[in-house]
């Protein structure tokens, strides 16, 4: 008699886990657990939920969508497979049906069984399929930019007095004038981050705005001396010792209904700030500390780069790249202090300008932006200057060597000039300039008082000062050229004018000149000059005092400190006569750089004037002005061979 034998099963093949389903991934993230086979519904997964979801120890990732669908190469698929996750996806609406909750399941070439039978199958992604799918979607980032770049225009037309002027933005009782700041956001990679920040925050003990969940990541002595920026969502809120231990709270619901936050925080006895925008509280924070005049903002869990940008499914994604590009090299990335504490930030001083120039010149913004804060806190237009007869033609000089005006007594030195402005100033400047808008650029040095008093008597000419832009040290230091070069080939490109052939300054002459003058200005900024403007703001190279109001008629140039070199100055004049109706350059007494200028033989457009730091140079430099309508070129001051001014 045979006895029976016992058969035993074989094992089936195959990667073998519970299957964890849920809508959407972020959701889904916190119910993962080591050994779990994830089930997404997600298109184009982004780095940052890609994470979050290797750091639970899932084996697989099976996703209904294409992990990259060309749209622009987002990195959340190859972060899993570099993290050793096996990857599936395209299974359709139909597999994911099947694959239920909490169900046992094996995966096997890309198909996933339930003991033998057949549930779901798809495409099985390695680092070979990702690297070809990736080099592909970046011939789709191009028309993805176009839409981020329209919403980006439509964002900044329904934000423009936040994101330009700071209108709206709540002022903090937390005094962060001059002192370094750190915006945190909450971040897979959060606790690197804040290690990278470690020396940094002990030596500088910078205040620390934390924004929603991100306060829970932090020591209990920073959250005391923390600033906290909430959303509208609740359940991101910090328990309530949390936030009744931070030194102030910021409500800044992101456009949504922020009521029920509202009462939240009243019943745990907060009373909020509250900041009523449509930025996400991550932008709102940034904005809210760069109002307060920090001298540095470090953001640690913050989108960085344009693929960042892209890959961030959230709403409000063109208020984040707005918001930073406000802030401009003010801004820096966690990741990045390290290194700049170890090192002269030669990078962060050459290389991230140029970045984000180029990032604006790339998706055409409008140079509202410049406006951000260049310079808004100077007197507005309208109280520029005193005019001919007013106190700085009473007798205010300049001291050529400092640079610091300096009143002098009322004595017989002061005679022969006061009595020209009491009686030919006014009768000599009224209507010289009607109708005419005036841009004045100034140099590094030129005196602030001079400045203004010659703002003043072109408004007393009857002319308009479109704004006074200030020429940067980094335009003319030798050491950024290559950069210089570099932006003004590709801004004369975008404004389509300009000579491309021309040496590197007089390129970004023509530029600047292109840009907020031209011989034949519109009404208004077109888009070109505009997006120019951005480039120039952005990369410091110059400076708006106050926000232009359009292109102009003439050029006011003011000279300041002599230079080793004046390549650069004579660069720059040259381009922007040469794209300018009129052109007046003026300087101090005994100026180098404008005896240089002089010794050129240039055409009419050049017209010159010194001794500007007296009430003469002064009113002298609107006359001069209004000769430049035709061209007529001309040296005139105490020492031009013009004499004081030609009639």
């Amino acid at each position: 008699m045979r006895l029976p034998t016992r058969q035993i099963p074989s094992v089936l093949p195959g990667t073998r886990g519970t299957l964890r389903a849920g809508r959407p991934t972020r959701a889904l993230v916190p119910r993962l657990k080591e050994g779990d086979i994830a089930v997404i519904d997600h298109v184009d997964l982004d780095r940052s939920t890609a994470l979050a979801i290797a750091t639970t120890g899932v084996i697989a990732v099976v996703n209904a969508q294409p992990m990259v669908s060309g749209r622009y190469p987002n990195r959340g698929p190859k972060t899993l497979a570099d993290a050793g996750i096996e990857l599936i996806d395209q299974i359709g609406e139909a597999g994911l049906e099947k694959l239920v909750d909490g169900r046992k399941a094996r995966i096997l070439d890309g198909e996933i069984f339930d003991g033998e039978r057949l549930l779901a199958s798809g495409r099985v992604l390695d680092q070979e399929s990702l690297e070809s799918d990736l080099e592909n979607a970046k011939q789709g980032l191009s028309s993805h930019l176009e839409l981020f770049t329209h919403n980006s225009s439509e964002l900044l037309r329904r934000e423009e007095e936040v994101l330009l002027h700071g209108n709206g933005v709540p002022p903090l009782d937390t005094p962060l004038a001059g002192r370094p700041v750190v915006v945190v956001a909450d971040h897979p990679d959060l606790d690197r981050l804040l290690g990278d920040l470690e020396g940094f925050l002990r030596e500088q003990r910078p205040t620390i705005i934390a924004v929603g969940p991100a306060a829970k990541r932090l020591t209990k002595k920073q959250v005391r001396h923390a600033v906290l920026v909430l959303g509208a969502d609740t359940d991101t809120f910090p328990e309530p010792k949390v936030l009744t231990g931070a030194a102030e709270v910021v409500l800044a619901p992101g456009g949504s209904g922020s009521e029920q936050a509202a009462e939240l925080l009243d019943r745990v006895g907060v009373q909020p700030k509250r900041f009523e925008s449509s930025l996400a509280p991550e932008d709102a924070a940034l904005l809210i500390a760069y109002a307060q005049h920090p001298s540095l903002v470090v953001g640690a869990g913050l989108s960085t780069t344009l693929t960042d940008f892209l890959e961030d499914q959230r709403p409000g994604l063109a208020g984040t790249y707005l918001t930073r590009l406000a802030l401009g090299p003010m801004l820096i990335d966690a990741s990045a202090v390290p290194a700049v504490r170890r090192k002269e930030p030669l990078a962060r001083r050459l290389v991230l300008p140029l970045l984000t120039a180029v990032t604006a010149l790339a998706i055409g913004l409008p140079a509202g932006v410049w406006a951000a804060d260049h310079g808004l806190t100077g007197r507005g237009l309208s109280e520029i200057g005193t005019g001919a007869g007013g106190d700085a033609g009473a007798g205010a000089t300049v001291d050529t060597t400092s640079g610091q005006s300096t009143r002098t007594e009322t004595d017989s030195r002061q005679s022969a000039e006061a009595q020209f402005v009491a009686e030919s100033g006014d009768a000599l400047l009224p209507g010289r300039l009607a109708g005419q808008k005036v841009a004045v650029v100034t140099f590094p040095g030129a005196d602030r008082k001079t400045v203004d008093t010659l703002t003043g008597n072109i408004t007393a000419a009857g002319g308009e000062t479109t704004g006074v832009l200030d020429v940067r040290p980094n335009l003319l230091d030798p050491d950024r050229k290559q950069y210089v070069d570099s932006l003004a080939t590709q801004l004369v490109e975008q404004l389509g004018r300009g000579d491309a052939d021309q040496a590197t300054y007089q390129r970004m002459g023509q530029v600047i000149g292109e840009t907020y003058a031209g011989r034949k200005p519109p009404a208004e900024f077109d888009k070109q000059a505009k997006t120019a403007a951005v480039a120039l703001l952005t990369g410091d190279l110059v400076k708006a005092q106050g926000r232009p109001t359009g292109p102009a008629d003439l050029v006011l140039v003011v000279l300041g400190e002599d230079n080793d070199d004046t390549t650069a100055v004579e660069g720059l004049t040259e381009g922007l006569g040469a794209t300018t109706k009129g052109l007046v350059v003026t300087a101090a007494t005994g100026s180098e750089d404008l005896a240089a200028l002089r010794a050129n033989d240039w055409p009419g457009w050049f017209a010159s004037v010194d001794g500007i730091e007296s009430t003469t140079g002064q009113i002298v430099a609107p006359l001069a002005l209004a000769r430049q309508k035709n061209q007529e070129g001309g040296e005139f001051g105490a020492s031009g061979f013009g004499g004081l001014l030609k009639d």
